[in-house]
């Protein structure tokens, strides 16, 4: 029974006890981290598939989604050429840069402008690519929504 005294003495007992509660601590996984992560996967179905997910291939495929509600297009695959990439410019005041704050007091830059690339061409493959109708109304709604010339858009059937 010697030996187990040892062990009780107080200032053993009082570290074990320590010891427990910081593996305790360690062990209980956090809130904040959840919140997070479920704060980052909102952003990323908010973006039709994330952050990783760059605006010409949202774009691509918000246009393949309205090309195949036209009546005639089909079903439809589109392509992209820009030039340049996605910018955000900041705020600033003469040389220090404007800062906003969110509800946890977080600061982030303040974005005044953001700046998208410039289609410089335009690649939709169609299952009704083969009627001139319909050629001439994919070629239209792209040079609307992208200001692209009719010559550098290229409307193809597809097998």
């Amino acid at each position: 029974m010697k030996p187990l005294g040892k062990w009780m003495k107080k200032e053993r007992l009082g570290v074990l006890l320590l010891a427990g509660l910081l593996l305790l601590v360690i062990a209980i996984p956090t809130g904040n981290r959840e919140e997070e992560k479920d704060e980052g996967g909102k952003k990323e179905d908010s973006s039709s598939g994330g952050e990783e997910q760059d605006w010409e291939t949202r774009m691509e495929n918000r246009l393949v989604q309205i090309l195949e509600q036209v009546q005639g297009v089909g079903k439809a695959e589109v392509f992209l050429t820009c030039e340049g990439t996605q910018e955000k410019v900041v705020e600033k005041d003469e040389t220090e840069t404007v800062y906003e704050r969110d509800s946890r007091g977080n600061q982030t830059p303040y974005v005044s402008e953001e700046r998208y690339p410039q289609v410089t061409g335009v690649l939709v493959v169609a299952q009704g690519g083969d009627n001139p109708v319909v050629i001439k109304d994919i070629q239209e709604a792209v040079q609307v929504l992208f200001q692209v010339e009719a010559h550098k858009i290229k409307v193809m059937k597809m097998n």
